[in-house]
């Protein structure tokens, strides 16, 4: 489904459960006077505040079809939290009048009149509510649309305020009549409760803040996992709206070609987007520097570690040799048999593919094919041709920072 078939699916949707709430509102508040109910009363105003809530993601979705204009370069999102910040406000006032209403009435006695009725409708409200629910997280969910799936959770939390409702209303039926004022008071709080969260969310959303730090900690860790990075120095992400703007701030081993700064760019926004859907823009920000720490792999005829000898070929070789190198002293290293070394098709891709996954970032080798060498290029491997003389990997060692770096491929 294309982005803007979703877009107008998740207008539909909102726009419908908008119309639901507004026509329930009017059911309960009408019922809630004819009977003389404070709690129903109180309901109905807590779904007629729901529906300013159906109605910023409407406003929302409707608004993220708009094109960027000349003024607002990045879109009009944002009026969605303006708006939702005026609602908050509405929603608090509106919860204290209520609160003052509900303990008036705990010190005053009143009588519910047509209960049946009055029961029937809180009835209705829970299983009007509950069918809003499924409906907005089923069209969220197929849509991909995170503002829809959170009012549908909404608007599940509201099944139990209309279930406080119930209770009341059988508690009046039972002569416990303290009880109407009692979930008055309930759901005032809730009303209050939701106002605040609004409120905070919007003002916040606002000032640009990113609240979800483990959001933003998986992001930064699949970023740190991409080949060719040396570190990720700063990530930004800030919402507007519904969709989510962001800046990315890497480093990269020494001058880097347009291609590879894109492929590389490409990456990183994918390693955005793998946990934010509903990424609008992201710009990516490469900065070259000398690396420091390396991880070296070199091809090797056996596992006699750094006396190994070296091999002449990639594809063809036993095994290789990955030794860490932090600020020029040797760490770690490990030997690894190259499964792949009796192949008589794409030995060499199949080698560097090893290479590649044991995130290694400096290779010595004394030849490479045009296959591999790209490939090790566009994974940000660098890579340092072995000269003559030089016959094992302790050779190596003692002099690859000498070595010159092969530009293209051997033949």
């Amino acid at each position: 489904m294309i982005a803007q078939e979703s877009l107008k699916l998740g207008i539909k949707a909102s726009r419908n459960a908008t119309l639901a709430l507004a026509l329930l509102a009017l059911v309960k508040g009408a019922v809630g006077i004819y009977s003389g109910s404070t709690v129903l009363i109180a309901d109905a105003v807590h779904t007629g505040l729901d529906i300013f809530a159906s109605l910023a993601v409407w406003i929302g979705l409707k608004i993220s079809l708009k094109s960027s204009g000349k003024h607002f370069p990045y879109g009009y999102y944002k009026a969605e939290n303006i708006i939702a910040l005026f609602v908050s406000l509405l929603i608090l006032f509106s919860g204290v009048e209520l609160l003052k209403e509900g303990f008036t009435g705990v010190n005053t006695t009143s009588q519910l009149e047509f209960q049946g009725l009055a029961l029937v409708t809180a009835v209705f409200s829970v299983l009007t509510i509950y069918g809003l629910s499924i409906y907005k997280r089923n069209i969220g969910t197929r849509i991909n649309s995170q503002s829809l799936i959170a009012d549908a959770m909404h608007s599940y939390t509201d099944v139990f305020s209309s279930m406080i409702v119930v209770v009341a209303v059988l508690g009046s039926m039972l002569g416990i009549s303290k009880l109407d004022s009692f979930g008055t008071i309930v759901i005032s709080l809730l009303i209050f409760k939701m106002g605040v969260e609004s409120a905070r969310d919007s003002v916040l959303t606002l000032m640009d803040a990113w609240l979800d730090e483990e959001e933003s900690e998986r992001i930064k860790k699949d970023i740190r996992s991409i080949p060719g990075l040396i570190k990720l120095e700063d990530l930004k992400l800030r919402k507007s709206g519904l969709v989510v703007f962001g800046e990315a701030t890497v480093e990269v081993e020494g001058e880097t070609d347009l291609k590879r700064v894109e492929l590389l760019s490409e990456e990183v926004k994918t390693a955005v987007k793998k946990e934010v859907e509903n990424l609008e823009h992201i710009v990516v920000n490469v900065k070259p520097v000398q690396r420091k720490n390396f991880r070296l792999a070199l091809p090797v005829f056996d596992m006699n570690g750094f006396q190994a000898k070296l091999s002449g070929h990639l594809g063809k070789t036993p095994y290789f040799l990955f030794v860490d190198l932090e600020e020029g002293r040797v760490g770690n290293w490990k030997i690894f048999e190259n499964q792949f070394f009796n192949s008589e098709k794409k030995g060499g891709m199949k080698a560097v593919d090893l290479i590649i996954r044991e995130k290694a970032n400096v290779l010595a080798v004394k030849t490479v094919g045009e296959g591999p060498y790209y490939m090790l290029r566009d994974n940000f491997v660098k890579i340092l041709q072995i000269p003559d003389g030089v016959d094992t990997a302790r050779d190596v060692l003692d002099r690859f920072q000498n070595f010159e770096e092969i530009t293209t491929p051997m033949k």
